[in-house]
């Protein structure tokens, strides 16, 4: 059952500009947990495309399990900095479905802004993790 505001034509609007925005995330994702070799014990990343909230919520239930894998898992093969990366990028992906949350449920106190610069962020620190190059994280042009 679908709460009735959300079914209105704006809240489709916003739940299309956030929807952009996570699976933007989710392929800056992809490329990093491809790019950072993780062990096979690594939840799978979803190939989908995010556009709409149910595949919304499947982004955040794998972000969530991404989460606890990079907290808790421990093997041989596991490289404690890789794994930190993956935590601060899968946290992050977290708070950008917050921010689109947010926007999408109350837009007269949040606005698309801060799920966009949260988006940034993201990107940024997918490029320094997949790059390891800092002017990434310091905005400098490529």
């Amino acid at each position: 059952m679908a709460l009735p505001i959300l079914s209105t034509p704006p809240a489709e609007r916003r739940i299309h500009q956030v929807c952009e925005l996570l699976d933007q995330a989710r392929q800056h994702m992809e490329q990093v947990t491809s790019h950072l070799h993780l062990c096979e014990h690594a939840p799978t990343w979803p190939t989908a495309t995010i556009t709409d909230a149910t595949t919304a919520l499947d982004f955040r239930a794998t972000t969530v399990e991404l989460i606890k894998y990079a907290r808790r898992h421990q093997c041989a093969d596991t490289n404690p900095g890789r794994m930190r990366a993956l935590l601060r990028l899968a946290v992050m992906c977290l708070d950008l479905w917050q921010m689109g949350k947010r926007y999408v449920c109350n837009p007269n106190i949040y606005a698309l802004t801060l799920a966009r610069r949260t988006a940034r962020i993201l990107h940024d620190t997918a490029r320094w993790a997949t790059t390891g190059q800092a002017r990434y994280l310091l905005g400098q042009p490529t």
